[in-house]
């Protein structure tokens, strides 16, 4: 009898621990409308992004793990054709850069993100509870190693030490799903940059 309490206990402790983010409002009160009919988001889930610097010889190098999650009705993932997701450097010292990532099909590619996460390893994807309403929650993480040579060791260094001084940088990401023929209204956040060395 002991051991059977004690795996209810263990049982009902796992179930019941499940992410909470209170600032989700469902779509539909009900969640039983037409995805296609009312304005569909998707919630970004975004924390601080880190990037870690180092020289090599004459070179800076700037590895970004992306890391985000995304977070949608199951209703509207299992309906959605695409669901589109965006990066702008444009507020950090990386829009300075050349990149490369890894794609999907395991090759090398440079200066390109695939924006429809079809096309993208997924980390995990998994099942969150909101207000008391499930949510699937997209977990994306992605290496980009960001680069340029210059003329000497000494400068590449200097690089680093200007980038390591930056303390107001941003990213923006963006996000939309593609569902029954049109795009849902797209979602739209900013994360503060953290450069270490």
């Amino acid at each position: 009898m002991k051991k059977f309490l004690t795996c209810i206990l263990i049982a009902t402790t796992l179930f019941s621990c499940k992410k909470q983010l209170t600032e989700i409002k469902p779509n539909s009160p009900d969640g039983d409308s037409d995805p296609a009919s009312s304005s569909i988001n998707v919630k970004l889930d975004i924390p601080t992004q880190e990037v870690i610097t180092k020289v090599s010889n004459d070179t800076l190098y700037l590895s970004y793990t992306e890391t985000v999650s995304l977070i949608l009705d199951p209703k509207v993932y299992e309906k959605s054709s695409a669901v589109h997701f965006k990066e702008d450097f444009s507020k950090s010292s990386l829009a300075n850069f050349s990149f490369t990532t890894i794609n999907k099909d395991g090759k090398l590619v440079t200066n390109y993100l695939e924006e429809n996460l079809n096309n993208v390893v997924i980390k995990s994807a998994s099942t969150i509870t909101i207000d008391g309403k499930n949510f699937t929650s997209l977990v994306l993480g992605r290496l980009l190693v960001f680069s340029k040579a210059y003329k000497q060791a000494g400068l590449a260094v200097e690089a680093q030490n200007n980038i390591m001084k930056q303390t107001n940088e941003s990213i923006s990401f963006s996000s939309y799903c593609y569902i029954n023929g049109k795009n849902s209204d797209t979602s739209v956040t900013t994360a503060t940059v953290v450069y270490k060395k």
